[in-house]
């Protein structure tokens, strides 16, 4: 899936779903019994299959796992592109080194870049869950992009369990059937380092416990909805708070209006159980923050927001200011931030950047075949809990998600069993709306499997075809990051490395907007990153500074060879540093 910036047009693949779409309306309404036969034999062994709950989860796990592995031998494992994988990926790096943080770093202006901070310890901004996932698969594997699939497998089989909570089990299947397909295998989910399993996982387990423990009050509903929220408060703090919020919300109306639980088995069985989970997970979260900030209730991110301004907050909360100088490149993720906000200041400024979000939520969790079933939007609402589903989605997404500066689909991920379940529920409803809505319930999944077989064939036959159609899948294959190439090569040369990074700055008097001569630079991805361990990597990554500064940086690592990449150069240079004129 790509992300596009909310004017852009169909992709190829979204245009040939929409035309396949339009035809499946018009035979539903034309010759509805079509192929009735081959679509009752499918559902009849869906329905058998649904019996089998336990086996369904492994299904719908395995399913985006193995489809993504099948690709392996022509796209293999992903590399690092954004800021936030770099930043993530230093985190799974200390936590797989056996620490919680790291020493700041000799000479720490040296190695400030985006998302990291360089004092008082050297780390990322984030919260930890995130990073433990990534250190838990380079531990036991070698490679943190294992827990990355891993966790994808995850969280589709706590879907299905989740929705079984919300729907028969034959709907909750096909609805979590329908999320391996749609997100599974080709989003940034599983092809980045960058987060969206893990909150939604947590989602999943929140979710999938609180309807339960309406129904029946067992200690394990408590102890699993309070470890989704833990989970989600420990990857997106906002949003966990927010399903915090909810919860309780939901509870008290169970208990005080709607009379369906009694006060002492809330208290005995819910309350007290997730209160014990809270009061373990809140100390430890402290001492987390205590060893990054220095303070039990400050975290991460609001120490590195303080000092660089990023991120940016709601579109309702004063724009962050800082005064201090900052690097150019980390200058210059600021300044873009900073029109991101200015241009929403305006009325047709602010109708766009909504128009970009909704876009990037509706091109990531629903698409083009499905949007046809939000026709019975409006008609699901009295359906079983779904005034609480519409609850958490007017409140994580309407209210947070849309009114921050910025949108990515992780951001939704702690509700986006909700999203799915809507879907779902639309689904449902237009089955039952009669012979036409039976034939398009039908083959609109189908539109959504063809746009995941037509990528997944085509890049196994495109070395074996000589066609212009290539093009049709070569989108949903992300490009490598060219800081890539250059960590391939320097892996290679003997002994260790230096490498000195020279951004070229404007002068201070010059009436051009940009901060960074731009022509080969993206500003959402960068160059300083490194691993933890500095001392035994194999290459160093560090920003050029004054003459007097560069010369202590070359004192402080004389044993390895210095070399100044210049990433603004076309094309991009690598060459050894001069040494005896350091700028």
């Amino acid at each position: 899936m790509k992300l596009t910036s909310g004017t852009a047009p169909l992709n190829q693949i979204e245009t040939l779903q929409l035309g396949l779409a339009i035809l499946c309306i018009v035979l539903a309404f034309v010759v509805p019994r079509l192929s009735n036969g081959s679509f009752s034999w499918v559902e009849q062994k869906l329905r058998a299959l649904a019996q089998r709950r336990w086996l369904c989860a492994l299904l719908v796990g395995f399913l985006p796992v193995g489809l993504r592995l099948l690709l392996l031998p022509v796209y293999g494992t992903p590399g690092p592109y954004i800021h936030d994988e770099f930043a993530y990926l230093l985190q799974a790096d200390t936590f797989a080194s056996g620490r919680l943080t790291n020493p700041a770093a000799p000479l720490p202006q040296f190695f400030e870049s985006v998302y990291i901070l360089v004092d008082p310890v050297y780390t990322a901004e984030y919260q930890p869950l995130q990073g433990l996932t990534l250190a838990a698969g380079r531990k036991l594997t070698g490679s943190p992009w294992a827990a990355v699939v891993v966790s994808m497998g995850v969280f589709c089989a706590l879907l299905y369990w989740a929705l079984l909570a919300w729907l028969p089990s034959i709907w909750a299947l096909i609805g979590a059937g329908l999320i391996g397909i749609e997100i599974g295998v080709f989003s940034y989910w599983m092809n980045s380092y960058w987060g969206g399993n893990v909150a939604a996982l947590g989602g999943a387990l929140f979710w999938g416990a609180l309807p339960r423990i309406k129904k029946e009050q067992r200690l394990l509903y408590a102890f699993l909805a309070a470890l989704g929220l833990i989970i989600v408060l420990n990857n997106r703090p906002l949003e966990g708070a927010l399903l915090s919020l909810i919860a309780a919300v939901a509870l008290l109306y169970w208990c005080f209006i709607a009379k369906q639980l009694s006060w002492a088995a809330l208290l005995r069985r819910v309350v007290f159980p997730m209160a014990l989970v809270f009061g373990a997970a809140l100390v430890c979260m402290g001492l987390y923050n205590q060893r990054v900030t220095g303070h039990l209730t400050q975290f991460p991110y609001l120490l590195y927001r303080q000092r660089y301004g990023m991120p940016q907050g709601f579109m309702w909360q004063k724009k962050v200011s800082v005064a201090t100088p900052m690097p150019v490149d980390i200058k210059a993720c600021y300044d873009e931030q900073l029109r991101v906000r200015e241009r929403a200041n305006a009325i047709k400024g602010f109708v766009l950047l909504t128009a970009k979000k909704v876009r990037r939520l509706w091109e990531f969790y629903i698409g083009v075949p499905l949007m046809i079933s939000l026709v019975f939007l409006p008609f699901i609402w009295r359906e079983p809990h779904m005034r609480l589903a519409l609850l958490g989605l007017l409140i994580v997404v309407g209210l947070d998600n849309m009114t921050f500066f910025e949108y990515y689909p992780h951001y939704s991920a702690p509700v986006a069993v909700l999203i799915t379940l809507a879907i779902v529920q639309c689904i449902r409803r237009m089955r039952a709306s009669g012979q036409a809505g039976v034939f398009l319930s039908r083959s609109l999944p189908v539109i959504c499997l063809i746009g995941l077989l037509i990528p997944l064939v085509g890049r196994y036959i495109e070395p074996y075809v000589d066609l212009p159609t290539t093009w049709f899948w070569g989108s949903e294959f992300a490009s490598p990051s060219p800081r890539s190439k250059f960590v391939e090569w320097l892996d290679k040369q003997p002994g260790q490395q230096l490498v000195i990074v020279r951004y070229l700055s404007l002068p201070e008097n010059s009436t051009k907007e940009p901060v960074l001569f731009l022509k080969n630079l993206r500003v959402d991805t960068g160059w300083v990153y490194n691993t933890a361990n500095l001392n035994t990597t194999k290459v160093i990554w560090t920003r050029e500074l004054d003459p007097e500064s560069n010369r202590q940086l070359l004192k402080q690592f004389p044993d390895r060879k210095a070399w100044l990449l210049e990433p603004e150069q076309y094309p991009i240079r690598l060459r050894p540093y001069p040494i005896n004129s350091p700028q």
